[in-house]
């Protein structure tokens, strides 16, 4: 199977992951549809995002890709849905916080059932500005980097029995509603922020506080938290913010923002910065180094940014790539103390449009046993400057995590 960008899809391509609809969560196509002009078309106008592709000689990129994690994100895109057209009708509607968690928990369960699969590959489609692909994304992640830092979670919880802080169902409930403010907010404030996107607004950086006033008392305090906290930054630049003793504003730092809110602080921007609200979808790659070694970096907390490439993959298995000699390859294994060196199938050159059968012994190449080749195209970018190595040894990020 082949993760195939949308604008790549061609006629006579068969799924092989049912299609998710971007903006409900419901299955627009199943497992197996072949693909037509006009259904292409019509998935271009949806801004339905990548397809999955049958392609032979590949079977082992499927551990990577579980159905039944895939059925619990079409559940919390569904709930997510559901809430936002609820806050849309009546800004002061009553949430279902029992649906939730039980939604949250079955995502939990699918991850955890299946820790292979257990990573961010499977995105949503949808443009930047979809709420609901934002909210349903950031979900996401911060439950596969909660699961992570289980450890972490009980050294920065040490009020709670290990077994009630390493619970990232609440986390999983702020993420889903930590924009809820947006939402509810007056159009033209919203709508200045789409067009700027200026951090720097005040009116828009209410949100944080709108949210939190309207989720108080319904859900638990952990999750309201991540509601009012996801923009404090792990150095103090943060909001919302406070007059301290020098008589300056300031935002929270270090560990006196929740862990839960670092957590969600991470999975927000990363999915912030790979779809900006104008221009191309940037690549993981790009992102992540942003991240990891970027001027922004100080605003994060270095545990939880450690563990975003070990549940992000650089270059996902099933993405097509170009490498340095010039081949064409699609990845079929990550490894996460190796981010950028991945195992890779070669594509025959006989097979430009993915469309006909691959060798019968495809030639695969471990990057991390072949300093000669990387990775320099993926995604439609150049990448060539994006590849980077971790600063410490996965082990000791796992380490920190476990």
């Amino acid at each position: 199977m082949l993760r195939v960008p949308l604008i790549q899809a061609l006629p006579g391509m068969r799924l092989a992951l049912p299609v998710l609809h971007p903006q409900r969560g419901s299955i627009l196509l199943t497992e197996g549809y072949g693909l037509d002009d006009p259904l292409i078309r019509r998935l271009r106008e949806m801004e339905v995002g990548d397809l999955w592709i049958e392609y032979p000689d590949t079977a082992q990129i499927k551990q990577y890709v579980s159905p039944a994690i895939l059925n619990q994100q079409t559940r919390v895109i569904g709930m997510v849905a559901d809430m936002f057209d609820s806050v849309h009708r009546d800004a002061h509607a009553e949430i279902g916080f029992i649906d939730y968690r039980k939604t949250i928990q079955g995502l939990i369960e699918a991850l955890v059932s299946e820790p292979t699969a257990a990573s961010y590959i499977v995105e949503l489609g949808g443009g930047a500005l979809n709420d609901l692909r934002h909210a349903s994304e950031v979900c996401l992640l911060s439950v596969l980097l909660g699961l992570k830092l289980q450890g972490y979670l009980v050294q920065q919880r040490k009020r709670l029995l290990p077994k009630d802080a390493r619970d990232v169902v609440s986390l999983g409930l702020g993420a889903m509603l930590h924009d809820i403010g947006i939402s509810a907010m007056d159009p033209q404030i919203r709508m200045r922020w789409e067009q700027t996107r200026d951090e720097r607004d005040p009116e828009w950086r209410a949100h944080v506080t709108l949210g939190h006033k309207m989720m108080s008392g319904a859900i638990p305090p952990a999750s309201a938290g991540v509601i009012l906290h996801h923009h404090q930054h792990y150095d103090g630049s943060g909001f919302p913010t406070s007059i301290g003793f020098d008589q300056k504003q300031r935002g929270l730092a270090g560990d006196d923002i929740h862990v839960f809110a670092r957590i969600v602080c991470v999975a927000n921007h990363f999915d912030r910065q790979r779809r900006p609200a104008y221009g191309p979808l940037q690549p993981r790659v790009r992102v992540l180094k942003s991240m990891l070694a970027g001027k922004m970096t100080s605003r994060f907390d270095p545990v939880v940014l450690a563990s975003l490439p070990l549940v992000v993959p650089a270059y996902p298995p099933g993405s097509v790539v170009t490498l340095s000699n010039a081949e064409r390859a699609v990845v079929t294994a990550w490894h996460p103390e190796a981010p950028c060196q991945p195992t890779v199938q070669i594509l025959p050159d006989s097979t430009p449009r993915l469309l006909r059968s691959a060798n019968l012994s495809p030639l695969r190449h471990d990057l991390r046993d072949r300093t000669d080749l990387l990775v320099v195209e993926h995604e439609g970018h150049d990448v060539s400057r994006d590849n980077f190595r971790l600063i410490a040894p996965a082990g000791e990020a796992q380490k920190s995590a476990a």
